[in-house]
């Protein structure tokens, strides 16, 4: 719950945040517009400056407020060009130019030694000199014009001049004017150009702060995933202890009365007592023996041993069928290729598993029926054991829950036996057992897969 709250809130958190954003993005476009309206104004002023001091006739002075509007353009960056497209002039195309301008104002107001401020005077010269001759190299002025978003006319007045140069007089020795149209191209200047900086770095940063809440939930369900896994763990292993201790504590209690009907069987053979009756408690001295020995092993470390699993089988099942009504048919069917096979088992064990399916099937049938078990090849990596009978079956939904501890169908069953066959294959054995197939009174099989 503390997940999900934290989840919700930082989700609401950068909602807010996006509303704010989004006010703050429309200021932003409302503002970067007046700037450029602003710029365009300043730009155009001073293009109407170049045209006023390219246009000044021959013996005119120029307006001082002219040369003051050419200089005040230290920000827009601009290219002047002719109507035969030759440069003429160009303004604050190299930012370091500008750098180095407002570095030597600030060293003059510092430095008391002239040579030294007409050493940086110099090195500046040096600079604008190379950049006046790259900038007449065509590559460079084609790729400072593509970068020219907006351009503005200017017309030009000037004098005619001849072929050779000499300006063209009229009947009264006046000059003879003519109007040209040039242009000054210019983009948006380095302030406008920082700020659409700030604005994608904002955007960027929304753009992360957008996956936030989906890194805040991935981590959330992690840490839900790495308890919940802890939990789980934790709780198997709890109930695995717990399994052993059961198994272990029930051999305990039955070798405890078993030790004295061995010994009771022993001092009734010195009796005249009928053989066969001896022999009966024999078996079922024995038959609990073995029951003592399957429970020791749970919970303990099996050592698996090669064992002919036919033989194993036959065995087990015939012991099955012993003790099962006559009515019911016990077939056992395998491929040749595995006669006097071995696979690592634990032989009492594994019998355990085959034994408690046999009599599921059994109390499947209800006294009447057919049981079938097939050792067969499924491929490279298992042997198959299919335990087959044409009883009730089993619900599709019941196929996993019959292989959990205490579910059972039986008025009086324990649900243990099948939990403790998923066991003793799957953790002991490293194999698989589930239900393949059910058809209610038709086939149901069990399937039981060893490792090679």
């Amino acid at each position: 719950m503390l997940s999900f709250i934290v989840v919700l809130t930082t989700v609401f958190l950068t909602a807010s945040f996006f509303k704010e954003q989004e006010k703050v993005e429309k200021r932003q476009v409302i503002v970067l517009e007046e700037l450029r309206k602003e710029e365009n104004k300043r730009i155009q002023i001073w293009a109407d400056a170049v045209s006023q001091m390219a246009s000044i006739n021959i013996g005119e002075t120029l307006d001082p407020c002219v040369l003051d509007i050419l200089k005040s353009n230290n920000t827009i960056p601009a290219i002047w060009l002719g109507a035969n497209g030759e440069l003429k002039a160009h303004r604050n195309l190299n930012t370091k130019e500008i750098q180095l301008k407002k570095l030597i104002k600030g060293q003059e107001k510092k430095l008391l030694d002239p040579s030294k401020i007409k050493l940086l005077n110099d090195s500046l010269k040096i600079i604008q000199d190379n950049f006046e001759k790259e900038l007449k190299i065509d590559s460079i002025l084609n790729y400072q014009l593509s970068l020219m978003r907006y351009s503005i006319p200017i017309k030009i007045k000037s004098a005619k001049k001849d072929k050779y140069g000499n300006i063209i007089l009229d009947e009264f020795e006046n000059p003879i004017t003519q109007t040209i149209t040039d242009y000054v191209h210019y983009r948006d200047s380095y302030v406008i150009k920082e700020f659409n900086n700030l604005s994608d770095d904002g955007k960027v940063f929304a753009d992360k702060l957008q996956k936030l809440p989906i890194i805040i939930l991935l981590v959330t369900i992690s840490i839900f995933l790495v308890a919940y896994l802890a939990f789980f763990y934790s709780k198997k292993s709890q109930q695995n202890k717990l399994w052993a201790g059961i198994a272990k504590e029930t051999a305990h209690q039955i070798g405890t009365p078993l030790s004295s009907l061995m010994g009771w069987v022993e001092y009734l053979k010195n009796k005249n007592i009928d053989k066969q009756v001896i022999l009966e408690i024999q078996k079922d001295t024995s038959r609990l023996q073995q029951i003592a020995d399957r429970f020791s092993k749970i919970g303990s470390n099996t050592l698996l041993k090669p064992v002919e699993v036919i033989p194993l089988l036959e065995k087990t099942i015939d012991y099955v069928k012993k003790r099962a009504s006559q009515k019911i048919k016990f077939e056992f069917s395998s491929e040749k290729e595995l006669n006097n096979l071995k696979v690592n088992l634990s032989a009492e064990l594994f019998s355990w598993v085959v034994e408690n399916v046999l009599k599921n099937s059994i109390d499947s049938l209800q006294n009447t029926g057919l049981i079938r078990v097939n050792f067969i090849v499924k491929n490279d990596k298992y042997y198959i054991i299919d335990i087959i009978d044409n009883g009730k079956g089993i619900s599709s939904h019941e196929f996993k829950k019959i292989f959990d501890p205490g579910y059972t169908s039986k008025k009086r069953g324990w649900g243990l036996g099948l939990s403790l066959c998923k066991r003793i294959i799957t953790e002991y054995h490293m194999g698989k057992i589930y239900v393949h197939r059910s058809i209610p009174f038709k086939e149901t099989i069990i399937r039981i897969l060893l490792k090679k």
